[in-house]
């Protein structure tokens, strides 16, 4: 069976950047075909050429057999293209409908048979209300309540007629309605004697029919909310994806929000499935649901091409896996084939030590005490629920649990982005309980965001800017009022090459860069100042295998050298190979704090379900 999808000698070029350097592969039905590769490797620039966001420079796609081009995200839904992306693109208070059928909303009639009951009951009682004055016996009250409600009824059916014309389109509404009502005109002349007057009546009639299009339009296309659930239910069940059509978007958790993108493609009748970082928002219990849900597609005959960093999720769903290294094909295999050592040193072009290397820790004084601290989230809900917990120079706790338990309220507590309704937060032995963010910062504490395209950077800003967001006002980069541009611009392209920022140019917008590039902006600029505390959270999301090993040995190091490290990630792997200690939360409070060299992922998995933690909790410090 030929592929459903060929791509052959694909290139594209950006300034000073060869993101795709002739790129060729197929994609068969019901396959899932994985991408692998570092961050700027060029894999998402590879699938915004599928959708349409990019034009390739070279190359030709196939699609069921035929050459075509594909110009726009139009050209690829009309192919049966669709593309989850890794950010989502969905607003935010509209509904889950609301955000499927977006550009192709099924439209009814706006009036409805209870607007006609109602609007024939009031003519008629209008009009039976009026015979009593003006006729003269039962019967003719009657005739005229029935006249009411044939003139409703009559001009109802007027306007659902021209309602069902005008979605043929303007020519023939126009046609239609200027020969009826044209027609209607002249009859009614000619009945009243007015025949000199037809060329008149005429041109009304012309003039009807232009001006009333738009307005007809609008009342013929209000959205037929019912057949979209409906639709969308049946979407749902078909493929596995529990979703509430009337819920809205902001109340789901990014799990949810994940089914909602993939359900927008199939609304759109889309064969190919393209998913960009699926996992990477995940928490590990979503991530499993999604694999059901891919292999569930696959097997209904979908084809799915997946760009993803984390090789054992790619080992276990993959059909088939290729690695692209510098913007080239370095290699492809299918799982059973190869192993995660040999996908890794493809992807690196070296060997890359996939276990965490780390001595003993050395724990010292307390840097951060927190005690009975509490927080709401957006919605005035509570999300921290009396939090006590501490951390000591020279160790990594790591804060694990389900996404959503409260992890991202306490971190923005913390770093001052929200406000605590009680408890208190120390830091060096300082209250800074609701301080602001440079304050904090002024301190020695180092925060790498959950969100680095909210919290982490100013996404118009060049690189350079971005490296000192925190030390700008600062020598040797400000003298009084001046910036040292040399200073700077030395300070940048050293950061960028130490932590392989994959960039032509340090002037660069940060909006530009990939978004593991992103990430390694951020973890240069909080890794290489002087610090006392480390706030990490989901300090790995979205980097390639590489980076990983990279970021994890800076961590350790932090680590060695006195820093104290919070590490907050929903990856539970990382979780136990870094951290020291581990406080699991759950439902907003600490449920246990072990020691990560006496505990398994299944009692882990325990707390993080809320159970009863086995034995005494760890109190805090005295002194």
């Amino acid at each position: 069976m030929a592929p459903i999808l060929e791509v052959c000698n694909a290139t594209k070029r950006f300034p000073g950047v060869l993101a795709n350097d002739r790129v060729s592969f197929s994609l068969d039905r019901g396959e899932i075909l994985a991408f692998l590769g570092e961050n700027g490797a060029g894999k998402s620039t590879l699938m915004n050429i599928l959708y349409g966001l990019y034009a390739p420079d070279e190359g030709d796609i196939t699609v069921r057999g035929a050459s075509v081009a594909i110009n726009d995200p139009n050209d690829a839904i009309e192919l049966g293209i669709g593309m989850v992306h890794q950010h989502f693109q969905l607003v935010p208070v509209f509904t889950v409908a609301e955000n499927i059928v977006m550009g192709t909303e099924p439209t009814r009639f706006s009036f409805s048979w209870r607007t006609l009951g109602i609007a024939g009951g009031a003519a008629a009682f209008l009009g039976f209300v009026g015979s009593v004055f003006a006729l003269d016996s039962v019967g003719q009250w009657l005739v005229a309540s029935a006249a009411g409600g044939a003139a409703a009824a009559g001009i109802y059916g007027l306007v659902a007629l021209l309602g069902l014309l005008s979605r043929s389109g303007f020519r023939r509404y126009f046609a239609i309605s200027a020969v009826c009502s044209g027609a209607l005109f002249v009859v009614l002349a000619l009945a009243l004697g007015d025949a000199g007057r037809i060329p008149l009546l005429v041109f009304l009639a012309l003039l009807f029919a232009a001006a009333s299009f738009p307005a007809i339009r609008v009342l013929s296309t209000a959205l037929d909310r019912g057949t979209a659930a409906r639709r969308i239910r049946a979407l749902s069940a078909q493929y596995g994806l529990a979703v509430d059509p009337d819920a809205l978007i902001e109340s789901l958790p990014v799990g949810v929000q994940q089914r909602v993108e993939i359900i927008k493609t199939l609304y759109r009748e889309a064969e190919i499935l393209i998913l960009d970082e699926p996992t990477s928002v995940l928490t590990p219990q979503e991530t499993e649901e999604l694999f059901q849900i891919m292999r569930a597609l696959a097997d209904q005959g979908k084809s799915i091409t997946f760009i993803s960093h984390k090789l054992k999720e790619v080992m276990s769903i993959a059909d088939r896996i290729i690695v692209l290294r510098n913007g080239r094909v370095a290699g492809e295999a299918k799982p059973a084939e190869t192993s995660e050592a040999e996908l890794a040193e493809m992807m690196v072009g070296r060997e890359v030590a996939l276990a965490v290397e780390k001595g003993p820790a050395a724990p010292r004084e307390v840097v951060l005490e927190v005690t009975g601290l509490t927080a709401e989230d957006r919605r005035h809900q509570p999300a921290l629920r009396r939090v006590d917990l501490f951390v000591r120079a020279g160790e990594v706790l790591g804060v694990a649990g389900v996404q959503g338990n409260g992890q991202t309220e306490l971190v923005e507590v913390l770093t001052g982005l929200r406000p605590a309704t009680s408890g208190s937060v120390r830091v060096l032995g300082r209250d800074v309980t609701n301080a602001p963010p440079r304050a904090i910062t002024e301190l020695g504490v180092a925060h790498v965001p959950e969100d680095r395209q909210r919290d982490g950077l100013v996404l118009p800003f060049p690189i350079f800017d971005n490296l000192v967001l925190c030390t700008y006002y600062e020598p040797p980069f400000a003298k009084g009022p001046a910036v040292q541009f040399d200073q700077l611009y030395d300070y940048a392209e050293r950061l960028v090459g130490e932590f392989d920022v994959r960039t032509p140019s340090i002037a660069l917008p940060a909006q530009n860069l990939s978004g593991g590039n992103q990430q390694k902006v951020i973890v240069a600029r909080e890794f290489s100042r002087p610090i006392k505390l480390l706030i990490a959270a989901q300090p790995t999301r979205g980097l390639d295998v590489g980076s990983i090993e990279y970021i994890h040995r800076r961590l350790i190091e932090k680590r060695d050298e006195g820093v104290g490290v919070l590490l907050v990630s929903v990856e539970l792997d990382e979780i136990m190979a870094l951290s020291d200690r581990i406080a699991v939360m759950y439902e907003g409070r600490i449920v246990g704090t072990v020691n990560a060299d006496n505990v398994s992922r299944e009692q882990l998995g325990l707390l993080m379900a809320g159970a009863e933690p086995q034995g005494e909790k760890e109190g805090m410090p005295v002194g």
